[in-house]
């Protein structure tokens, strides 16, 4: 499994983001093997990934209890730590998404 993937744009994007405004909304997906994980394996997972991140800059982070993700504001040197690390599948862009009015399809 890759160490880094990033579905809404590349790495480069993400640090550019990071440096110009101290910090990036980011969704992380842990690295957990199987394809359901249980909620022990997420948490656990989830505890392996904050513990790398001490020591850096990150904020309003949020644990899924059915997903193996993260939400988090990350400063530079917190997405350079998910962007390096074998416990993280993938980082991407966490944005708000704009709501579709009720006939739209």
């Amino acid at each position: 499994m890759a160490a880094f993937a990033c579905a809404s744009g590349d790495a480069g994007d993400l640090r550019a983001r990071a440096a110009r405004d101290g910090a990036v909304r980011v969704i992380a997906t842990l690295a957990i093997a199987g394809e359901q994980p249980g909620p022990d394996a997420i948490r656990q997972a989830q505890d392996r990934v904050i513990a790398a991140l001490q020591g850096t800059r990150y904020a309003d982070l949020r644990r899924y209890q059915s997903v193996p993700q993260l939400a988090l504001t990350a400063g530079p040197d917190a997405l350079e730590v998910l962007l390096a690390s074998p416990l993280v599948a993938a980082v991407q862009s966490d944005s708000l998404a704009k709501p579709m009015s009720p006939g739209a399809r």
